[in-house]
């Protein structure tokens, strides 16, 4: 499964730290409209009564710092799903080198009860067809 760049970013102040470096959390704010346009390109909602995506665990390794002003490139691709749950990978790359790399599991949940809920079959069959995405 190939990266494809799908959104430049240029570092903000706002998300550097006294240091000048790009602080810890601003990576994974980076990613949250890519989450959200990812949901959303599957046909789901963030009404009330829709299933929610929630990040249940984030395994993350920083490998270079970025700083004010960089200009990276950000992709997310979804190489893996279960019956409830399924499986972000994210990237950040800066002049061609991979600077951060992130896997989070995103879990479906009845927004009303906070159980457990299967993918809905339409998100679940975008994810194999479209995204690649292998089920488990």
């Amino acid at each position: 499964m190939t990266w494809q760049p799908e959104k430049t970013h240029r570092i903000r102040w706002a998300e550097c730290d006294m240091h000048g470096h790009v602080n810890h959390a601003a990576y994974l704010i980076m990613f949250e409209d890519m989450r959200v346009a990812h949901w959303e390109s599957l046909g789901q909602s963030f009404t009330p009564g829709s299933i929610g995506p929630v990040v249940a665990q984030l395994n993350v390794r920083y490998l270079a710092p970025l700083a004010f002003g960089d200009v990276v490139q950000l992709s997310l691709r979804v190489p893996t799903l279960r019956r409830t749950s399924f499986t972000h990978e994210y990237v950040v790359m800066k002049d061609g080198a991979r600077v951060f790399e992130c896997q989070a599991v995103i879990v479906c949940v009845d927004n009303g009860t906070g159980a457990r809920i299967a993918i809905p079959p339409e998100a679940r069959a975008l994810m194999i067809e479209r995204d690649g995405a292998t089920a488990e």
